[in-house]
């Protein structure tokens, strides 16, 4: 399995998580308007990039929207994830890059500091460096033995005291014993101090100052972090970076929460670096740091299928759902239809269809009396006419259909409901409009509620 693929795997439900609200964001449609940038806020909040980060990243797409004249939201997001690895602080590549180093590993009990520290002893024994291991966490009950665990996996020596010993004075013993076996990188375990206590922070500054003022190697404080925490691994991070002035991030457990923005959040506010993330229980879990690959992971890319059915398009996500319904908002805002939905549907159930689909409601009305008018003559010279199955809603003519002598000398009363009489003229353009309008009203009215219908909801309220 290939890095990113690890990642990927890792940051699983993270990502899953950040899509969800992605999709939800995206079904109120396509539109880049304040409801949009608001929204997409919101969504990386919750995904605990934090809010510094969020509105650095939302203010640099909506300036992007606008330099590049962006078409909708689909195109926005397009550049989100560009966006998401420009805002992690670069640097820390001198760390563990192959120069000596001196390197600290502090944060809070239970962040994996210990497993970290055997991990990347055991990775830099393979890229042939000379490691040295200093277990100055001298409080914790096995702390000691767990490190002893990892120096003989890793095949490096490990300098130790007994339990309770000073941490200052391990890592002092530390220092030496690399000077005199010449190791290039020495990594030191501490023990976790809770960001919360004033004491136990002073206590770990007095080990830092110690390190500092005495190595001759650089050293750089590592702040390991548990991505499960959240937002409260923002708070550790502030603590212990203004005690110890911190110089790079390990961002760990990964894989086992939803909460995978942090590590954006941590290096954003704090212009901290992250060099290793831990994405798995095994040894090769702890890789090394790519912003790029790092946001490819969390976002993700978002479902765009659609299935062909009779050469249209059917979506089957929240992106096509949004595009109909913005295609159905401008048609409403183009070219709407004058009569009430309630009767367009009941006009369309009873009456044929227009010859024109896009034409204007006054346009079908015209024209619908217009074709019965031309059409009656037509009628009268056949010697049998075949009976149509239904009568247009427009036509104010009888149900039923008339017997040939009436068409042929049609009776007085035909002249009263608006049909020509003998001499066949012809109605204007305003009567036929009116007809049209006057029978599409009496086909809208509802029907009359009955009483039976009635008396059973009188009954129940």
């Amino acid at each position: 399995m290939g890095f990113l693929d690890r990642i990927s795997e890792g940051l699983s439900r993270s990502r899953d998580r950040l899509k969800e609200s992605m999709n939800v964001l995206l079904d109120r449609g396509p539109d880049l308007d304040e409801g949009f940038w608001e929204g997409l806020e919101e969504t990386l909040i919750l995904a605990d990039v934090g809010g510094a980060a969020a509105d650095s990243i939302v203010e640099n797409l909506r300036d992007a929207a606008t330099r590049r004249a962006l078409p909708d939201a689909y195109a926005v997001l397009d550049l989100l994830n560009d966006e998401i690895a420009g805002a992690f602080t670069e640097g820390g590549e001198a760390i563990l890059g192959g120069e000596p180093a001196l390197v600290l590993f502090v944060g809070i009990n239970g962040t994996g500091k210990t497993t970290t520290v055997g991990k990347i002893a055991k990775e830099q024994v393979d890229a042939g460096r000379a490691v040295l291991l200093g277990s100055a966490d001298t409080f914790r009950a096995a702390a000691i033995e767990q490190l002893e665990v990892w120096a003989r996996r890793a095949g490096v020596e490990m300098v130790t005291r007994e339990r309770g010993a000073d941490p200052a004075s391990v890592c002092y013993d530390t220092i030496e014993r690399a000077e005199a076996v010449g190791a290039d990188l020495v990594l030191v375990d501490t023990a976790g101090r809770l960001h919360t206590s004033a004491d136990l922070m002073r206590e770990l500054e007095k080990v830092v100052g110690v390190v500092r003022k005495r190595a001759k190697l650089p050293v750089y404080t590592v702040l390991v972090i548990d991505a499960t925490t959240g937002q409260n691994g923002l708070q550790q991070a502030r603590e212990f970076n203004r005690a110890l002035d911190l110089d790079a991030l390990i961002v760990t457990k990964l894989d086992g929460t939803a909460k995978g923005g942090i590590a954006l959040a941590v290096s954003h506010e704090l212009g901290l670096p992250i060099i290793k993330i831990g994405v798995g229980e095994g040894i090769d879990d702890l890789r090394d740091f790519d912003a790029a690959e790092f946001a490819s992971a969390l976002v993700g890319g978002f479902d765009e299928r659609f299935d062909e059915d009779g050469g249209s398009l059917r979506g089957e996500n929240a992106k096509e759902a949004a595009v109909t319904a913005g295609e159905r908002r401008r048609d409403v805002i183009e070219g709407a239809p004058a009569a009430p939905p309630a009767a367009a549907e009941e006009d369309d159930g009873d009456a044929p269809a227009p010859a024109e689909p896009d034409g204007n409601a006054e346009e079908g009305a015209l024209a619908a009396p217009a074709a019965a008018a031309s059409d009656a003559p037509e009628v009268a010279d056949d010697a049998a006419p075949e009976p149509e199955p239904s009568v247009p809603a427009e036509e104010p003519a009888a149900a039923s259909e008339p017997a040939e002598d009436d068409l042929l000398e049609p009776e007085d009363d035909c002249a009263d409901e608006g049909v020509a009489d003998d001499d066949d003229t012809p109605l204007t353009d305003e009567e036929l409009a009116e007809l049209a309008l006057a029978a599409a009203e009496d086909d809208a009215e509802p029907e009359p509620e009955s009483e039976e219908r009635r008396g059973f909801w009188k009954r129940w309220f």
